[in-house]
């Protein structure tokens, strides 16, 4: 999947070839963009606040009782929340030529409807597998392989419909072929996941390889995939200078060096009975230095050619994923100070400042401005969502102060319980500004 410099103007301003050869007109990005939307405030971060909830009650991060709702609100993160942004946004990019309009669409909406049939499945299976096995397994397994076909369909759309300016690929590229192999790797390996840890040896198998699984579709899949965009959208779109290439380069090789360091590390210290940690510290010293380079390499704190409402909410997630690296390598120090070899509590923090600090903050700064010229409104004039950034990013930081907390005192469970409703009360007020234009009347002919 190629990535272009071309920015989000009216289709009339771009030159077009012949009839059958021409780029043509869509907004695909709606139904996905609405679809998200909806996953995010239902089975994702409404979901992911009353487990949390639950969790701060019982005070203990292993209570039983919430791990299939936990499990079934990642899922729905990954798939939906992420999963329908990353596939609208592509197939927006990367819209079809004349002759293949038809297939575009229809496989579209293949890949839409099975994403969703595949997460609400997931979410039923998930608790339901404990009560009857022998119905919500398969039923369970299925759910993966309809998310799976979901983003092989996705893959062969644009490698099937897309139209061609004829353009090179830019060096942003490899992060974009670097997220698809992450997220092809761990969808295949869903329903094996799925079947394992709800098996016999369930515990044993989640404790061993749910940390690196939750790496590769978090660390390999979505933030690849965010600074595949970035490194080109920030500077055609958002006012950033031009992304630095040796510097991208550099980052994208020692973030996934890290990565793979990491996850194999994490093995071998399970393995040895969680005495052997080097690699897997090391793994996330090199992933903290990738983020670093990273972000020098977008020169988004640069001073920007533009003021758009965004800027806020993508640098404030630049910074989140500074100090989720940061929190990597603090976690030896962590580790000794409670005397433990594996902190729940300080594992959650770091994924919570990358999965929200990072990720949901991308979609809801990148979504405001993509959905605002679509629709041709002038972002000068809209709402700054203020409220939406504060609340966010408050909410952000208690849960991963409280969260680590907890470690230290029990008293830090309760206030933890609740910061997961100050996020979603945030998710609500963009949810309202962000799908009032997608829900009127479609705009004049535009494409990405």
């Amino acid at each position: 999947m190629a990535i272009s410099e071309r920015k989000l103007i009216p289709l009339r301003q771009q030159k077009v070839g012949p009839p059958a050869d021409q780029r043509v007109v869509t907004e695909i990005y709606r139904p996905f963009f609405l679809a998200g939307i909806l996953s995010v405030l239902t089975a994702g971060c409404l979901l992911g606040a009353v487990a949390l909830l639950g969790i701060a009650i019982q005070g203990s991060y292993t209570a039983s009782a919430w791990t299939p709702y936990v499990l079934a609100h990642a899922n729905s993160q990954l798939y939906g929340w992420v999963g329908f942004f990353v596939i609208g946004f592509a197939l927006q990019q990367h819209a079809p030529r004349q002759s293949r309009s038809d297939l575009f669409h229809r496989m579209a909406a293949w890949s839409l409807g099975l994403m969703a049939v595949g997460i609400g499945l997931r979410f039923a299976a998930e608790p339901l597998v404990r009560v009857d096995p022998t119905i919500w397994m398969p039923v369970g397994i299925a759910s993966c392989l309809l998310q799976a076909m979901a983003i092989g369909i996705f893959m062969l759309t644009i490698r099937m419909t897309r139209f061609n300016p004829g353009e090179g690929l830019s060096w942003q590229t490899g992060f974009v072929y670097v997220a698809l192999f992450w997220w092809s790797l761990v969808a295949l390996a869903e329903p094996f996941f799925f079947a394992q840890s709800h098996g016999p040896g369930g515990v044993a198998f989640v404790a061993k390889w749910f940390s690196p699984y939750r790496e590769a579709q978090f660390l390999g899949f979505v933030a690849m995939m965010i600074f595949g965009v970035a490194l080109v959208k920030l500077s055609s779109c958002f006012g950033a200078k031009a992304a630095c290439p040796v510097l991208g380069r550099a980052g994208l090789a020692v973030w996934n060096v890290g990565l793979l360091l990491r996850m194999t590390g994490w093995v071998l210290h399970a393995d040895s009975d969680f005495t052997n940690p080097m690699l897997w510290y090391v793994g996330g010293l090199l992933i903290f230095a990738g983020a670093v380079i990273l972000v020098l390499a977008s020169r988004l704190f640069s001073r920007l050619g533009s003021e758009l409402r965004s800027h806020k909410f993508i640098r404030a997630a630049f910074g989140w994923l500074l100090v989720s690296g940061l929190l990597l390598v603090l976690e030896p120090l962590h580790l000794v100070a409670i005397g433990d070899v594996f902190s729940h509590a300080y594992t959650g923090a770091i994924r919570h400042a990358v999965t929200v600090g990072f990720i949901s903050q991308m979609i809801v700064g990148v979504s405001l401005h993509v959905v605002a010229r679509m629709n041709d409104l002038d972002d000068r004039w809209l709402p700054s969502l203020w409220s939406v950034f504060w609340l966010l990013n408050l909410g952000n930081a208690a849960r991963v102060g409280l969260e680590i907390a907890t470690d230290y005192s029990g008293s830090a469970f309760l206030p933890m319980g609740v910061t997961g409703f100050v996020e979603l009360t945030a998710l609500l007020i963009w949810a309202v500004h962000v799908a009032k234009p997608m829900l009127s009347r479609p705009s004049p002919a535009h494409v990405s």
